[in-house]
């Protein structure tokens, strides 16, 4: 009986380092293989490379992708989840929120509000909220109900609202074909959403307001988007958007721009008084301007070249946009948010918008 203990103790302790020593190597190997696939897949759609293989992110021309780890809630609730993230080309405007049934509430910041009756198949599996329930339904049309029911085999966890396509990950897939499946998926849904978006009225509160966004868009050069109503085309190669959004607290609007093609300074410029968020990269610059340097967090490669890009005429551009709304620049675009839709204001904002960018040269 000793002897049978004595090889049972000699087993255990030899079996619990070598399984200890698995789970390290199948952990180190998992890390490998996501960073593997990031690396693949971005290459694939012309996306920055993540030297740190943890994400995969950047722009899709007009729409901003990351899919990755982040870190979500405050405090003791916070914890690291994984997500693959597809903005959409412009805001629907219409309030939406889908969600998998069931979904944990505390993977958004978001009220519930009164559930709208949909297509049977989808409603087993969805719920939908939005301010109109016949512009709602009628923008799940059967191309978008096809992919909403095809991502929900796939992905199970799925958020769809006005800003974005989203789909909650148990663990970074590992996989290169996982991963551009998810992608695809992402860009296809919102494309199918944007489409049947586009062949809708404006909503009802914004019904009066068309005359203001053509009025604004003759006087910029760009084409009323009537569906919305909205602002957009080019202006000196420049493709620029101007449109509602709306918020929690009612409508607002956004501006737009996509720089000219030039030389990547990964720059991300923010206000000072946000969170370090999931898509910023860099460290922190200082141009010698306190109040601006007060507004905002500024990032980049070369802090001098930074420097140089900020010029003093930029500097006033940027921060009359900033006193406006919630302003965010990168080496793709500006955008600025939340701001009064007003024409007066949208035209004056639209000027400075276009003049930053002419002054950086890009």
């Amino acid at each position: 009986m000793d002897a049978l203990g004595s090889l049972l103790c000699l087993i255990l302790g030899s079996a619990i380092p070598i399984l200890l020593l698995f789970l390290l190597i199948r952990r180190g190997w998992r890390q490998l293989a996501v960073a593997e696939a990031y690396h693949n897949v971005s290459r694939r759609l012309g996306l920055p490379v993540d030297t740190r293989g943890v994400s995969l992110h950047g722009h899709l021309g007009e729409q901003r992708i990351w899919v990755g780890q982040v870190m979500v809630g405050h405090g003791p609730a916070r914890q690291m989840l994984c997500w693959g993230v597809l903005d959409h080309e412009r805001p629907l405007g219409l309030g939406l929120l889908l969600r998998r049934r069931g979904l944990s509430e505390q993977l958004w910041r978001r009220a519930r509000g009164p559930e709208i009756q949909i297509q049977p198949e989808l409603e087993r599996r969805l719920e939908a909220q939005g301010d109109e329930a016949s512009r709602i339904r009628s923008l799940l049309d059967d191309e978008v109900r096809a992919l909403l029911i095809r991502m929900l085999r796939r992905w199970r966890d799925l958020v769809v609202t006005d800003q974005s396509v989203r789909v909650h990950l148990k663990q970074p897939l590992v996989h290169t074909h996982e991963l551009q499946t998810l992608v695809d998926d992402l860009r296809a849904l919102s494309s199918a959403l944007s489409s049947a978006r586009a062949k809708l009225p404006p909503p009802t509160a914004l019904a009066d307001s068309t005359e203001g966004w053509a009025e604004l868009a003759q006087r910029h050069g760009l084409e009323l988007e009537s569906a919305y109503p909205a602002a957009g085309g080019s202006v000196d190669g420049r493709k620029v958007r101007a449109g509602p959004v709306r918020t929690q607290k009612g409508y607002r609007a956004e501006i737009r721009l996509l720089f000219r093609p030039h030389r990547t300074h990964g720059l991300h410029l923010q206000p000072q008084i946000d969170p370090d968020g999931y898509w910023s990269v860099g460290q922190d610059i200082q141009v010698g301007e306190p109040s601006f340097d007060d507004a905002f967090v500024i990032k980049g490669y070369d802090p001098e070249a930074i420097r140089q890009l900020l010029s003093i005429e930029v500097r006033e551009h940027l921060a009359a946009l900033g006193a406006a709304g919630r302003l965010d620049i990168d080496d793709v675009r500006l955008h600025l948010s939340g701001i009064e839709i007003d024409p007066e204001v949208l035209d004056e904002l639209l000027t400075h918008a276009v003049a930053a960018a002419v002054a950086m040269g890009w």
